[in-house]
Order: structure tokens, then C-alpha cells, then sequence
């Protein structure tokens, strides 16, 4: 089966070391290709033929009538059996700024801009001709920019079209004061309700979203989430002394905020002795203020950023894999539906799984209904969890086995890729 990928980041994985597609695909006998709307050369070993976009190429083509797009070249193959590429790329500054952007002025332009860019028409329709896809998956939350690419290769070829989300990008509970976030809200709605009727399955990856889009959109949806293989369970591991309670991911939307009152939870506890220690890894370079909050050297210690394989040897050195989510109004509502990939992660770790956040986040009702971690949604309820966890530490092993089996259960490699084929095959 030949599946074409579209996808608003370069499908690779040293860039994106928790890249989904690559973890939903590894290991298939299936042909890919991929058009990508980003800069940079892809690095994975699922797929050898991509399409490339870029904002530099997208702004061109308004101001020097130059079409947007190409076929990235081939140029070998690597040591560790990975293709090699000719992708273009953008000042490394730019694009992050780019993707950084939070104002919703600059954001609605930014979608303009591919709106109004002109795609080398040709050259795509080549490209998609040459590779003959019997299927079409589009890995992505909805954006102006992914939808037009949506409908423009659904023009192009008659194979029949999947798409995934992990995102709100539809509901209008949401908190803003900009009316250009709002603009930008209903021109994704408007593509996006013509956009669905042409999707065989719309994948999400919570059952609130699924739930939610089959309400208003009268679409077949399903959950596809991360998955992983899983052998006969670890021995049980001693717990740290410290308990060693883990961190890993961004600052963003004010998660900071929530590892502080953590830290804060920690610091009380830890009052008379050591008794539990926050390790946070990330790529974020911390304020003065957040590291004054969360790198006390004591309760709280900011280690930077390792790789994922890095990371999971950490974890299995550790007791508590952590994930939080912002308690602020804005973040809540903007984040409900975003079972982030990290929580998976953390189901993989060997660690027992603590969420605090929201209760009604997508996250911590997962793993509250799955028995599979430890839920925190108030300080006062942490202080207590974590007091308990220190006198009584073989709560620690009872959720770490619990994980285990959440992680068996639902995100088996085996069980994940044979629903995808299965609906690729009915309909393609």
C-alpha cells in the first residue's frame, strides 16, 4: 500500500524526537511519501520521497512570482540507513520565531500568506502522479494552511483521505480578546466543515474530541494515540531516597507555574529532610524568575534538555513520571482536547504516572479512567498525595504496574497499526 503523508513539520526525527508518525508507522512494510510545509531536511526510516513547502517559498511566490514548492533530491544514504536530502532551509531564528507566534495579528498574516501563496501546481501534481498513492494521511492540526494543502492534493489524486488531530481547532470555548484570533477561528471552521466531509475517519486523540466531532460534524472518528511494544513486565525496582519525581517538556502555556506549586509542595515536605526531588528536563532556557522557583539545587533542580533516548534511561532510573497542564482559564480552555503525546510517555516510562491539571483536561480524565495514574487537580489535594507517597512508597510500585497494563491495553504497536491498515485497506 502506498500512503502519502502531509504534515505542517519536517518529518523528522532528530528534530522532533517524539515524532507520532514515525512511531505510527515504523516497522510497516508500506511505501511512503511525504509533503511537508516546513523547513529542514526530513531524518526518519519510513519514508524516501517528499515534497517540500516553506514560508520563504510561500512569500516569493507573492512577491517574485516564483511558484511555491519542490521535490526534495536524494542525495544517499547515511551510516545509520536514513535518507539524505536536499530540503531547503530557513534561518533557524526565523522559523522559530515563526512558529512562536502567539499574537493573533501576526498569526492571521501568517495564514494569509498561505492563503495567497501560489503553489508550483505542477511539480505537486507530478509528484503525486509518480507515487500513485492508494491513501492519503494528514498528520496535523487544522490551520488555513493545512486545509487549502488538504484540498488542493484531494483535487490531484481520487485516493481517499484520513486525518488526525490532537488539538481544538473547531470549539468556540475559548478565551480571547482579539479579534483577530476570533477571524482566524471561523475562516479554520468554515474550511474545516468542508474539509471533513471528505474524510473517511477523523482520528483524535482523546475521547472528548471524538465525541465532540461526531456530534457536530456526523463524521466516522476514532482514537489513534501513541503506541509502543510491550514485553513481560519489569522487576519491581527499588524507590529512590529521594523519590525521584520526573519533568520532561516545555514551559508553555504556563506550565511553569504548576511545577512551582509543585516545587512549593516539595519544599514543605522536604521541610526537616530530602524526601522527594523534582528533576525537570527541558528545552526551555528558564527566566530569572522560573529558576528561582524551580532550580533551588535542594527540591527542584532544571537539567536542560536530553535526547529521547536519554530521557527514557532517566526514567527508568526514577519513581514518578510528571505531566502537568496549565490551571489558568486561557490555557484550560485551549489545551481541553490535547492528550499530549508527553502522557504516553509517561505511561512508557516504567515510572508511576502523576497528571496535575484541570480535572476535566482530557489527560487526567484518561487516567483517571484507565486506573492508570496518579491524579492531582488542587494543591491541597498534592500536598496530601505526596505526603502519603513518602510514608507509604509501594504506592509507587502498585501505579507503575497499573501504567503497565494502561499502556498493554490501549497503546499496543500490534493493535495501533493493524486498525490503521484495516481502515486504509476499506476504503482504498
Amino acid at each position: 500500500m502506498r500512503i502519502l503523508v502531509l504534515s505542517n513539520e519536517v518529518w523528522n526525527d532528530r528534530i522532533n524526537g517524539n515524532n507520532v508518525t514515525t512511531n505510527w508507522f515504523e516497522g510497516m512494510d508500506e511505501e511512503f511519501a511525504n509533503i511537508y510545509l516546513s523547513p529542514d531536511a526530513p531524518y526518519n526510516k519510513c519514508c524516501e520521497k517528499y515534497f517540500q513547502v516553506t514560508d520563504t517559498m510561500m512569500l516569493k511566490s507573492i512577491l517574485c512570482g516564483l511558484k511555491a514548492g519542490k521535490t526534495v533530491e536524494q542525495l544517499g544514504t547515511g551510516d545509520d540507513g536514513v535518507q539524505m536530502s536536499s530540503a531547503e532551509n530557513e534561518p533557524r531564528k526565523l522559523y522559530q520565531f515563526l512558529k512562536s507566534i502567539s499574537g493573533g495579528f501576526l498569526r492571521l498574516v501568517r495564514e494569509f500568506l498561505w492563503l495567497c501563496g501560489k503553489y508550483n501546481i505542477e511539480s505537486l501534481r507530478k509528484f503525486i502522479s509518480d507515487f500513485q498513492p492508494d491513501v492519503i494521511f494528514s498528520e496535523r492540526m487544522a490551520t488555513c494552511k493545512m486545509l487549502r494543502l488538504e484540498r488542493l492534493v484531494c483535487s490531484l489524486t481520487k485516493a481517499p483521505i484520513f486525518a488526525f488531530t490532537g488539538d481544538d481547532e473547531y470549539s468556540l470555548r475559548q478565551l480571547s480578546f482579539s479579534p483577530f484570533f476570533w477571524i482566524n477561528r471561523f475562516m479554520v471552521r468554515k474550511m474545516l466543515r468542508k474539509n471533513v466531509k471528505e474524510y473517511k475517519v477523523y482520528y483524535t486523540l482523546s475521547l472528548e474530541q471524538k465525541k465532540y466531532y461526531e456530534e457536530v460534524f456526523g463524521c466516522q472518528c476514532k482514537l489513534l494515540q501513541k503506541c509502543g511494544d510491550f514485553g513481560a513486565i519489569a522487576e519491581k525496582k527499588n524507590v529512590n531516597q529521594p523519590i525521584k519525581m520526573i519533568y520532561a517538556g516545555k514551559f508553555y502555556c504556563n506550565r511553569w507555574k504548576v511545577l512551582a506549586k509543585i516545587a512549593d509542595s516539595i519544599r514543605r515536605i522536604n521541610k526537616d529532610d530530602v524526601k522527594v526531588v523534582l528533576e525537570i528536563y527541558t528545552k526551555d532556557i528558564p527566566t530569572k524568575k522560573q529558576k528561582k522557583l524551580l532550580d533551588d539545587g535542594r527540591n527542584a533542580i532544571i537539567k536542560g534538555a536530553v535526547s529521547q533516548e536519554e530521557l527514557m534511561k532517566i526514567y527508568h532510573q526514577s519513581d514518578i513520571a510528571l505531566h502537568v497542564e496549565s490551571s489558568d482559564v486561557k490555557y484550560r480552555l485551549a489545551t481541553r482536547f490535547s492528550f499530549s503525546t508527553k502522557i504516553i510517555d509517561c505511561i512508557f516510562s516504567g515510572c508511576a504516572v502523576m497528571a496535575y491539571c484541570w480535572d476535566q483536561h482530557s489527560g487526567y480524565t484518561y487516567l483517571k479512567r484507565e486506573n492508570a495514574g496518579i491524579c492531582v487537580s488542587s494543591e491541597k489535594e498534592l500536598d496530601l498525595i505526596l505526603s502519603e507517597i513518602c510514608t507509604n512508597t509501594d504506592i509507587i510500585h502498585d501505579y507503575s504496574y497499573k501504567a503497565y497494563l494502561c499502556g498493554k491495553r490501549n497503546h499496543s504497536r500490534k493493535q495501533v497499526q493493524k486498525m490503521l491498515l484495516d481502515d486504509f485497506a476499506r476504503y482504498s
